[in-house]
């Protein structure tokens, strides 16, 4: 019971927090390296673990949509390549 009662508090905590100004301008500042974790975590009173989780889910966000694009811009190449060859063809 204590541990579901505390997942539904963290849960809560970081709703809260994602609305939460100053949270929204650490993990920018976070995210464009101008702080480190430790010195978000002290200028705006935020615990360094909540800062560390959140900069990680940005970051894999961010890795799964480069991926996908990298993958999208190879299959768009291989498209105009096919188009050319087409293109080709007829000449």
């Amino acid at each position: 019971m204590k541990q579901t009662i505390r997942i539904i508090l963290q849960i809560w905590s970081v709703a809260m927090l994602n609305n939460d100004p100053a949270f929204i301008e650490a993990l920018k500042k976070i995210s464009v390296h101008q702080l480190t974790i430790t010195e978000a975590s002290a200028q705006y009173d935020i615990p360094k673990r909540v800062l560390y989780k959140a900069a990680r889910q940005q970051q894999v966000k961010q890795n799964k949509q480069k991926a996908y694009l990298i993958a999208t811009q190879k299959r768009l190449q291989q498209s105009l390549r096919n188009v050319e060859m087409e293109l080709a063809s007829f000449s």
